[in-house]
């Protein structure tokens, strides 16, 4: 009717201006700034992620089920697909990439699209355009070594789980409150009193739960998750270069798989406690 009306002449001049500014321009505009984007996108080579993040609560769910979380440093980024899928085979479906080798984020990418069911992190990243950099390459999930509010604050905006390390109760408490974190990274967990830390932190800190990482080992884990307040702990014994190493040239991954589910095993029967 309106368009009928249009050819009729049924518009004054003025309204059709009025029309013209508040509906046209800003369409164009928008228009405009999206193929921007896009151009943007493909002059940097940006690839579009291979999944979309898994929810907050998801994470958190697949985490505390897992029990035990292996801390991946990748050198070689064809190691990352067969290693992510031993540690599967073992029982263990979380594993969290790090930053600490330049392959890190493209192995992210290329264990999310090509190993089904694995919920997987990216570690050790330490700023705002390394969370984008993670999102983009498939992460559910973010993990710092220290705590950054503007790391977190990115994690927010991108819509992933950010779990920052932290150790002492002043760091605790700024986690908690600034951004209304309700899991963090004890790290490192056996330099500031292991387990009996975060014994005490369960009577302070009600409603904290907490992943320490650092020192733990298949001969401890079962001291860390037995705790009310812990999730799941992390660890790179089932994960130590020379394992992937070994496995990588010679094609056989089973001791990875079977140290796995040594760990896997390790962790559940700790829970149990």
């Amino acid at each position: 009717e309106e368009l009928a009306a249009f050819y009729r002449g049924g518009f004054t001049k003025a309204q059709i201006l009025r029309y013209w500014e508040s509906e046209c321009i800003p369409a164009r505009a928008a228009k405009a700034k999206a193929k921007q984007g896009k151009a943007k996108a493909k002059a940097e080579g940006r690839k579009a992620p291979p999944r979309t993040p898994a929810s907050q609560e998801e994470v958190v769910k697949r985490v505390s089920a897992c029990k035990v979380i292996p801390v991946i440093k990748i050198d070689d980024v064809a190691h990352a697909v067969p290693l992510c899928r031993a540690l599967k085979d073992g029982g263990i479906d979380v594993a969290e990439i790090t930053f600490r080798t330049s392959c890190g984020p493209e192995a992210i990418r290329e264990v999310c699209r090509d190993v089904e069911g694995v919920c997987v992190g990216a570690g050790t990243v330490l700023t705002p355009q390394q969370v984008d950099i993670a999102v983009d390459n498939g992460a559910d999930f973010v993990v710092s070594p220290g705590f950054d509010q503007r790391v977190g604050e990115r994690c927010r905006a991108r819509k992933v789980l950010y779990l920052p390390g932290v150790v002492t109760p002043s760091e605790v408490m700024a986690a908690s409150s600034r951004l209304r974190l309700t899991t963090l990274k004890f790290f490192p967990a056996s330099n500031f009193g292991g387990a009996g830390t975060l014994k005490s932190y369960a009577a302070v800190f009600p409603g904290l739960s907490f992943m320490p990482t650092g020192g733990v080992s298949e001969a401890n884990i079962a001291d860390y998750v037995s705790l009310p307040n812990v999730i799941a702990a992390g660890g790179s014994w089932m994960v130590a270069d020379a394992l992937v190493k070994q496995a990588a040239e010679t094609g056989d991954w089973s001791d990875v798989v079977a140290g796995a589910r040594k760990a896997s095993q390790a962790a559940n029967a700790g829970a149990a406690k």
